[in-house]
């Protein structure tokens, strides 16, 4: 009798596929870079990460060598609105363009067909650009939500809630009613998870935050809201309660469910408050350079214990959906803010844009590193363009150099959204030309709003 061979019972533990030859980018506890490294996944997730010398004993059912080439989480995007591409580029330069011009162009054009196209637009781009999961605040969020599974990509989706008639809901706060209906439609989903988007505390009030605060509690989700970003805002709530911040600790929203984005208007109080209430932050350094508002004081929130994630914020606030263009700029604008070289190393720059985002999004666990048990969201960066070489250290070729069209591959869940360079999960032509037509029927309705442009000598106000 032939004595059994412990090969043959490989195939059940088989990888399915075995990424090899590149370098490496953990951002794990330890920092750990297998330069060359492989990474194994089976089932989504990944069962084996190393040095390539180890590769063998890992024989998969489909092996990729990836040779001059760095492999390093997706990014997480913490904050977007990414059903506003139709309306890219419009309106720039305008003073109060948000309640001007975004509100009501939003309320003339935004639908659900629009929603979804232009989010399966914005995807692709994200997608491109090495993004694996975002999160979202928006109108119709079942429809980004849909677009997200659709697309095989991970997301967070957050039904908006303002106190005025919305395009997709005829009452003030009918976001609410919206928000609960999607937490229970997407519960349980493995890669989407539903979220309630009060929009500012400008447009919801105390008692609708404390109803929010208990909603999310009661269905076990977070709550998202922009948060200290508007000067009007701040000079409000200033007025009466010394800081946006501490208005907000009046209604019970602060919490550790709270993803607070911008945080532009914070003192060392409401620092010390954001920590001691557990909140977190998404960070949008170019959206919010772009209004021409104050830095936010990531770095001294990131100090304090607080999360901090980087967002891009929507197509029509930061134009770019690029994450590699926020994490270039993130540690850029603190240095400025602080006057200090040495803060945000460029290892950390590249946490907060993976391993930070996932805290923030509450997906800590699952995604942001490449650890075994993980999530395999993963992209794989070609290094042999003329902005990239030579390399001397990884973090800093990561965060200062890449761009998006070195992105090679990207992975979710251990399936391939991009392959060499090709989408995999629809047809670019065909959503370029939805994108385009949505565009096109809102151009009059811009034509409308469009402010007159001002001569290059003047400045509004003179």
């Amino acid at each position: 009798m032939q004595p059994e061979n412990p090969l043959d019972r490989r195939p059940v533990l088989l990888p399915d596929l075995c990424i090899r030859g590149g370098a490496v980018l953990t951002l794990d506890a330890k920092w750990r870079i297998f330069d060359p490294g492989f990474v194994a996944i089976k089932d989504g997730r990944i069962v084996a990460v190393g040095p390539l010398a180890e590769a063998e004993q890992w024989p998969a059912r489909e092996t990729l060598d990836v040779s001059g080439t760095l492999i390093m989480p997706g990014y997480v995007n913490a904050h977007t609105h990414i059903s506003m591409s139709p309306f890219r580029g419009a309106m720039e330069d305008a003073p109060d363009r948000l309640t001007r011009f975004i509100f009501p162009l939003e309320k003339a054009m935004v639908r659900s067909k629009l929603v979804y196209d232009a989010a399966m637009f914005t995807i692709v781009e994200m997608v491109r650009s090495g993004t694996t999961c975002f999160a979202d605040m928006y109108y119709f969020e079942e429809e980004v939500a849909r677009a997200a599974d659709a697309a095989g990509v991970r997301a967070l989706a957050g039904e908006t809630v303002v106190d005025f008639p919305a395009p997709d809901a005829d009452r003030p706060y009918g976001g609410i009613e919206r928000a609960e209906r999607l937490a229970k439609d997407w519960k349980g989903h493995p890669r989407i998870r539903p979220c309630l988007a009060p929009h500012a505390p400008y447009t919801v009030d105390a008692s609708h935050l404390a109803e929010i605060a208990a909603l999310a509690e009661k269905l076990d989700i977070p709550v998202m809201m922009h948060v200290a970003e508007m000067d009007s805002e701040h000079a409000r709530f200033s007025a009466t309660h010394g800081s946006v911040l501490r208005y907000l600790d009046t209604t019970g929203i602060l919490s550790p469910r709270l993803i607070a984005v911008h945080m532009l208007y914070l003192d060392e109080e409401d620092i010390a408050l954001a920590a001691k209430r557990g909140i977190s932050v998404a960070h949008c350094p170019v959206s919010n350079a772009k209004s021409g508002r104050p830095i936010c004081p990531a770095w001294r929130l990131s100090e304090a214990g607080v999360s901090v994630g980087l967002g891009t914020d929507g197509p029509l606030s930061g134009n770019t959906m690029d994450m590699q263009t926020i994490t270039s700029m993130y540690p850029k604008l603190q240095k400025v803010r602080e006057h200090r070289r040495d803060i945000v190393p460029a290892r950390t720059a590249l946490y907060a844009a993976t391993m930070g985002g996932a805290h923030v999004l509450g997906l800590s666990a699952d995604i942001g590193s490449l650890e075994e048990g993980k999530r395999a969201d993963i992209q794989v960066v070609a290094l042999d363009d003329f902005n990239v070489l030579p390399v001397h250290d990884w973090y800093a070729t990561a965060v200062y150099a890449l761009q998006a069209h070195n992105v090679r591959d990207v992975l979710v869940d251990g399936r391939f959204v991009l392959r060499d360079g090709k989408l995999q999960f629809a047809d670019e032509r065909e959503l370029k030309e939805r994108l385009l037509y949505h565009a096109r029927q809102s151009a009059a309705t811009i034509r409308a709003l469009q402010p007159a442009p001002m001569h290059p000598h003047h400045t509004a106000g003179t």
